[in-house]
């Protein structure tokens, strides 16, 4: 070999370690797997002066994929679809080959038996070499070079190897790292996990979820809803230590909320592969123009399915059906997780698996807090196990006994029947007794003497007197019109008599004016007569025997003006039958017909128990009668139903006391109810009524 010779190899020799020294910094360094790969070929290329090559990557999937390329339309390998197949066919049996080859322009590479496996059908030499990690195939270099001969082939194959070896130890570096990043996120993960399960109250667990899931997440804010009663509430949101509920913001989230829980899907803003129904997108839009939102995503939280348990037997067949039956319908959310990104266009897939991530175990840590505070006497339990003094061993046994003391009383006021008793209050009044309404409109001219409170009348008598001006204008006009009717009627018939020389027209003519008199006559007198019967409606009688039960009758009516159907006072007949009205709450009314009910199916009629206010000290019974359908409104009673009852009239000893309209309190039967609820039964209306469904 001569100086010049030995030179030439000196140089290309130092500049294959320069090369392969400048590959392996560029492997130490943070460069993305195709930038580096880019780097490598083009170093290669050119320090090789090839036509094209090829790095292939072997995917999670197994299958090898090229990552980057140079120079392929020279080389023919992408002229068909044919020339791919059989190049991607070779470039699988080189991946399976332990080590490097050189397969030369239309030659083919042949198995253990001789036959052909693949062939290179491009006119170049194919230098191929492995990249291994950690002993595992992990891809392939390919390089086309112009024929050479066989020790500078060798030459090309051993650079190769050896740039092969440096992308391995890269892919091997860079599948620690990622293993690194994996166990950091694991690491964190798992203290989430760890923060989010660790109370077991449904507002603390909403307040670590939120805080936590921002850091996991790596957005800019993250709320928590809850359902309590029917309602979903904002309960946490991350960086607040409060939540006004007030605010338009939080009004706005809680109504989308709801309507993307009704739907029972999640959802992801912006999302243009989805259309939004009309009402989820009116009030995303209401909620992005108080919070200026630009990313968000909302994630029903469903209350975890049952997870088979293993039993000594096997697994529990129970639960595994449970788990696996399909739901009815969509399940209700118990939660709802909402997660927000001010400056951000798009929600990335990898955000998209850590909110999955996150709504998971959200979902079990709420319903877990939940189910936990839903046990009965759970506020009595976690007080009594907070407090020291309660549980000392000096204090356990009155403690104890205090406890078993009210748990008695709760167990009694839960089981011990008694007797619902509900109170009305009414008056006394006549079975038997009417209503006098006047027939004509007018001015009440004249009460009758002795017409007055508790004043004893008959049928007939004369009460009230009234005063209409155009009944007596009118009677007056029709008489005068009938006086003059009757005056030219006798005339016409006087013409008639006398006169005997009017000729047969004449007479005819008078006839006739004669019978149209007589015609006037008969309507003018129809006419008086239903005015008259209109001035027999001014006199007001009394229409039974009976005693006047209206106050004040003198002072009410006198020079009063009143309408054709008013009322002006009412008769009663205080000797026959007596009986209740009772004015009864319409919400108690639902009891009352129930009670009426069973009363009815036991064969027996509805009892009630009543005093009168002019004697209290007595106690007296009667039996529902009637029960009206419609309601009325009475003052501050409010909705009140009319109540009927029947008495018996001769349990009243002191007959003074059986006055028309005394007021009387009544209690109704209802039947047997706990303890609890006949004593609380008002507030149990009033919490059911005014909190709980306000809630809803």
């Amino acid at each position: 070999m001569s100086i010049d010779e030995s030179q030439e190899v000196y140089r290309a020799r130092a500049q294959i370690y320069a090369i392969v020294d400048e590959v392996a910094a560029l492997a130490r360094g943070d460069v993305e797997e195709k930038a580096f790969a880019s780097a490598l070929l083009d170093r290669m290329l050119q320090a090789m002066e090839s036509v094209g090559g090829l790095v292939w990557i072997i995917g999670e999937g197994g299958r090898a994929e090229p990552i980057c390329h140079a120079g392929l339309d020279a080389v023919g390998i992408t002229a068909s679809k044919e020339a791919q197949d059989q190049h991607l066919k070779l470039v699988q049996s080189l991946l399976g080959n332990p080590t490097g080859l050189i397969i030369p322009g239309g030659a083919s590479l042949t198995g253990p038996d001789g036959g052909m496996l693949a062939a290179n059908d491009s006119p170049y030499t194919l230098i191929a070499a492995p990249i291994d990690r950690g002993g595992t195939r992990a891809g392939l270099i390919e390089v086309f070079q112009h024929p050479q001969d066989a020790r500078t082939e060798d030459g090309y194959l051993t650079f190769m190897s050896r740039l092969a070896v440096v992308a391995g130890d890269y892919l091997q570096r860079r599948e620690m790292a990622s293993l690194d990043v994996q166990q950091a996120a694991l690491a964190q993960v798992e203290r989430f996990a760890r923060a989010v399960h660790e109370s077991l109250e449904p507002t603390a667990t909403a307040f670590t979820l939120a805080s936590e899931a921002r850091r996991i997440i790596g957005c800019d804010r993250v709320g928590v809803l809850v359902k309590r009663g029917r309602k979903l509430r904002l309960e946490a949101v991350s960086g607040q230590e409060t939540v006004e509920r007030r605010a338009n913001a939080v009004q706005a989230i809680e109504a989308l909320a709801r309507v993307v829980a009704r739907a029972g899907e999640p959802l992801w803003h912006p999302d243009p592969s989805h259309e939004l129904p009309p009402q989820i997108e009116e009030e995303l839009e209401n909620y992005i123009d108080e919070s200026h939102t630009t990313a968000l995503a909302i994630i029903p939280l469903e209350k975890p399915r049952p997870t088979p348990v293993v039993r000594p037997g096997g697994i529990d067949a129970v639960a595994v059906a449970k788990a696996e039956a399909a739901p009815a319908a969509i399940p209700e959310p118990i939660a709802v997780l909402v997660v927000e990104w001010f400056h951000a266009a798009a929600i990335d897939p990898a955000q998209k698996a850590r909110v999955e991530l996150v709504a998971e175990h959200g979902r079990v840590a709420v319903a877990n807090a939940l189910t936990h505070t839903s046990l009965p006497f759970y506020r009595v339990i976690n007080v009594v196990g907070k407090s020291r003094v309660l549980t000392t061993a000096r204090n356990l046994p009155r403690t104890v006994l205090v406890g078993l003391g009210l748990l008695a009383a709760i167990l009694a006021l839960v089981f011990v029947p008694a007797e619902l008793r509900l109170e009305g209050k009414g008056t006394l009044e006549p079975v038997h007794r009417r209503d006098v309404f006047t027939g004509i409109d007018g001015v009440v001219e004249v009460v009758e003497p002795g017409v007055e409170h508790g004043a004893t009348v008959k049928a007939g008598q004369e009460l009230a007197r009234l005063r209409n001006t155009e009944v007596d204008v009118a009677i007056t006009d029709v008489l005068g019109r009938k006086a003059g009717s009757e005056e030219q009627l006798r005339s016409t018939r006087q013409s008639l008599l006398e006169d005997e020389k009017i000729s047969a027209d004449e007479k005819v003519r008078l006839e006739g004016r004669a019978r149209q008199f007589e015609r006037e006559i008969e309507s003018l007198e129809e006419q008086r007569q239903l005015w008259q019967a209109r001035r027999a409606d001014l006199v007001v009688k009394s229409p039974i025997d009976g005693v006047v039960v209206t106050w004040q009758v003198r002072d009410r009516l006198l020079l009063r003006p009143v309408e054709k159907g008013q009322v002006l006072l009412s008769v009663a007949d205080k000797t026959g039958p007596w009986e209740l009205e009772l004015h009864m709450p319409d919400d108690r009314l639902g009891h009352v017909n129930r009670a009426v009910v069973a009363a009815q199916e036991a064969g027996r009629d509805l009892e009630v128990d009543y005093i009168l206010a002019t004697d209290p000290g007595t106690r007296h019974r009667g039996t529902v009668c009637e029960i009206h359908e419609q309601a009325e409104v009475r003052g501050d009673h409010g909705n009140t139903v009319l109540v009927r009852v029947t008495i018996d009239k001769a349990q009243h000893e002191k007959k003074e006391a059986l006055g028309a309209g005394a007021s009387v309190t009544a209690r109704i039967a209802c039947g047997k109810r706990p303890l609890g609820y006949v004593w609380f039964h008002d507030v149990l209306a009033f919490i059911r009524t005014q909190i709980l469904f306000r809630l809803w």
